[in-house]
């Protein structure tokens, strides 16, 4: 059996947990032409991939504190059907920098361990134990409606919860922002001063005997989907993080998508201030339910 140590290939921006509650507002309007960036910035670590868009997205650890807060809420809940949540340790937060792989593989310690596989994470813990049938159904406000008696809240005790954090906050779509981050990314990806550089990539790979047109197809070459990463495979991601360096690959991805995210975030100011309070709301409520 293959391990779920299999490699991280490079942002699908595969979305994160999902931002607690929302409601739904437009799509970015898009916008033509190529913006103009600044400086290229230097980039050698994934904690260096910091982006515009990221302030209006929940980190690992204010997700662990929401997320936590649901779960006290609404086991309360839960005891008015006399019912019960289990108790379950919870998985460290993974503390790897939000945007670590969003250029794929960029370190060279890395390239020449782990090849293009994802990071060593804890394992989750193994003694968990699973809540009934008749709880998990209240939880979410699945199946009847009613339970012994009393009407189960719309949504279930996990949107009692979301209700009760998200009280106070305005009316946002916080999964706007993730949105936007994929957009803008699809957009860098596009955007020829990154095509150019990827060209340049490209040679300098033929140089060492490669010949992927671009990092993400070297990082999604299915011979490196196994257990952990071989010879062949951490000899092709060094080359990839040398020829990386050499043509500024990191740098120019993040000056080329900052661009793109200022652009969009300016056109969207007003909903993304909206999203900031409504995270900021929900964080303050569940820091009151820790106390």
């Amino acid at each position: 059996m293959i391990s779920a140590k299999r490699v991280l290939i490079p942002l699908g921006l595969a979305a994160t947990a999902a931002t607690i509650g929302a409601c739904t507002t437009g799509p970015a309007v898009a916008q033509s032409g190529e913006p103009p960036i600044g400086a290229i910035p230097a980039v050698t670590s994934g904690a260096d991939i910091v982006l515009p868009l990221d302030v209006y997205l929940l980190t690992g650890e204010q997700q662990a504190k929401l997320n936590a807060a649901v779960t006290t809420i609404g086991r309360d809940c839960l005891t008015r059907f006399g019912l019960a949540w289990p108790v379950n340790r919870r998985a460290p937060v993974d503390g790897t920098p939000r945007n670590a792989r969003r250029y794929s593989v960029i370190e060279a310690k890395k390239a020449a361990t782990i090849g293009y596989h994802a990071p060593e994470t804890a394992p989750p813990p193994v003694d968990q134990k699973k809540p009934t049938a008749d709880a998990m159904n209240v939880w979410a406000g699945r199946g009847e409606q009613t339970f012994r008696g009393q009407p189960v809240p719309a949504g279930g005790c996990a949107g009692e919860a979301v209700r009760e954090l998200s009280r106070g906050a305005p009316e946002a779509d916080p999964g706007l922002a993730e949105r936007m981050q994929l957009d803008t990314y699809k957009q860098a990806k596009a955007d020829s001063r990154v095509t150019r550089v990827f060209a340049e990539w490209n040679k300098c790979m033929k140089a060492r005997g490669y010949s992927y047109p671009d990092p993400y197809t070297a990082a999604g070459d299915q011979r490196w989907q196994t257990a952990q990463a071989g010879p062949a495979e951490i000899k092709a991601a060094t080359a990839d993080v040398a020829c990386k360096t050499e043509t500024r690959v990191p740098g120019v991805m993040l000056a080329v998508e900052t661009a793109y995210q200022n652009r969009v975030a300016a056109q969207q100011k007003t909903e993304l201030a909206a999203i900031k309070l409504y995270l900021e709301t929900q964080l303050a409520n569940a820091a009151e339910k820790a106390r």
